[in-house]
């Protein structure tokens, strides 16, 4: 991966919505020197994950319809992760893990945006999260 900040689209297969965005960032410094045309909710997790993660440790953030993360991403998946994101490869994303790519229904090899998919919130305790249907009907858990 030769750039520090890897970026990718996903639109929506049956609208060309966004359906999610998709970051790797290499170092808590350029995550928070890319904030400046964030929305406020994704500069706020940028600043949280540049408080809790530690220096040079890689990070994937994900926007998507129903909000933002950010996770830590092991030093043994970077270039898997780099390698989705260069190609706009949300199935090789979500095979990586759901939560790189949640808008991505793998049964369709599709990604919807939140118009198309039916979502809602759930909370099982001690469980919360999202969970919705694709629009063929397939049931996910999109978020914990």
């Amino acid at each position: 991966m030769d750039t520090p900040v890897l970026e990718a689209s996903f639109g929506c297969a049956l609208c060309a919505a966004s359906a999610g965005q998709v970051w790797l960032v290499k170092s808590t410094e350029v995550l928070a020197h890319s904030t400046d045309s964030w929305s406020p909710g994704l500069a706020a997790v940028a600043e949280l994950d540049g408080a809790i993660r530690p220096d040079g440790q890689a990070a994937l953030v994900v926007q998507t319809f129903f909000g933002v993360t950010s996770r830590p991403v092991p030093a043994d998946r970077v270039d898997g992760v780099a390698k989705a994101l260069e190609g706009v490869d949300a199935c090789a994303l979500y095979q990586i893990g759901y939560s790189c790519a949640p808008f991505h229904c793998p049964d369709c090899a599709a990604s919807y945006c939140g118009e198309h998919w039916s979502w809602r919130t759930f909370e099982d305790d001690p469980y919360s999260g999202v969970e919705g249907d694709c629009p063929l009907g397939h049931f996910h858990v999109l978020a914990y």
